[in-house]
């Protein structure tokens, strides 16, 4: 059984995967069965004292893990992977681990990133981590938590994949540079700004929410550039990243060493990514690939990578081509099924 929302591109590398283990893998979204009134008092709640915080927060976790689990005993699967902690406690991975393997997928770290306040305990009861972090392993190794091992689930090809001209609908311009994403009222957001500013130059489209305006004054060129939307679905990200040559990939304060997932999106929809340097791209997980991501090293030659790519067209095309043709051998359904059953041994 995989808890994930089914939003997420993750989701249906994720059923793939377990579909390799199994003809009986079942997906299942505790989001869809929560009101979207108590998401956004749960989302809010934080800005409260701690006392008030505490007692709603764990009224409501209560509540979802009696859904979780109602769901895990009329299923009765023999492995649950969880995406980050979707709203687990620790008494509810008790529960689960007296029937079933517990594997987590950290999306988000346990240590940099406000999720839920049970997160990092509901670790401590996996059988398996899988990290697409080297450094939050070597972290959690050092708590004691050292049943971790480095993961990429691949390109979700269902969701990001390559149309052909007649499906390529002309409801999207055509965009040298794209960037979709949401922005944060503090040094995150400055961070995310600032690496933006750099493509002001092209054909740039900036998507995101309204928190980007918080930053115009300190650079003035994005907001030209900007266009404020809300979630954007996978089937229209996908066309829109069709549509682009280029999707830079910032890296999350949160992501120490490791990788976005928005590199496997845009490879998929045939765009070269533009990605922040992280030592897991060129270490862990590129290692043995032959072409070279390109990586911003330096924000203040980003501007300098875009152009170069711009206007050698055909070497962009063949490098996407590459480094799809690597990850995809590589990190495919069947070999992380596999490489999920050996890590469980």
């Amino acid at each position: 059984m995989l808890l994930c929302p089914e939003k997420y591109s993750l989701y249906n590398s994720f059923m793939e995967i377990l579909g390799e283990l199994s003809e009986e893998a079942k997906g299942y979204d505790i989001k869809s069965k929560i009101s979207v009134r108590s998401l956004r008092i749960n989302a809010q709640i934080y800005r409260l004292p701690f006392r008030a915080r505490n007692f709603l927060e764990r009224h409501m976790l209560v509540k979802i893990n009696n859904i979780l689990l109602a769901e895990i005993r009329k299923y009765r699967p023999d492995l649950v992977l969880v995406y980050n902690s979707e709203f687990l406690i620790p008494e509810t991975c008790i529960e689960i681990k007296k029937e079933a393997r517990l594997v987590f997928f950290m999306g988000d770290s346990p240590f940099y990133t406000p999720l839920n306040n049970y997160y990092l305990a509901c670790l401590t009861h996996a059988d398996l981590i899988l990290s697409p972090d080297s450094f939050w392993c070597e972290q959690l190794n050092t708590m004691g938590i050292n049943k971790t091992a480095f993961f990429a689930p691949g390109i979700d090809i269902s969701s990001y994949h390559i149309l052909s001209g007649s499906r390529a609908k002309n409801c999207e311009d055509e965009r040298d540079v794209l960037y979709t994403g949401t922005c944060y009222a503090d040094s995150w957001g400055y961070k995310k700004a600032s690496l933006m500013n750099q493509f002001t130059r092209f054909n740039f489209r900036l998507y995101g929410n309204a928190m980007w305006k918080r930053w115009f004054r300190f650079f003035p060129k994005l907001e030209k550039n900007f266009f404020e939307s809300g979630y954007i679905p996978t089937e229209r990200l996908n066309l829109m990243f069709n549509k682009a040559k280029l999707i830079p990939v910032d890296g999350n304060p949160g992501i120490l060493n490791g990788y976005h997932l928005r590199l496997f999106e845009a490879l998929g929809a045939g765009a070269l990514p533009l990605v922040e340097h992280r030592k897991d791209l060129e270490g862990v997980m590129l290692k043995e690939c032959k072409a070279k991501l390109p990586q911003i090293k330096d924000y203040g030659k980003a501007g300098d990578l875009a152009g170069y790519f711009l206007k050698n067209e055909e070497e962009r095309k063949e490098l996407v081509v590459e480094l799809t043709k690597f990850i995809t051998s590589r990190y495919n359904a069947k070999s992380n099924s596999e490489m999920l059953l050996e890590a469980l041994k």
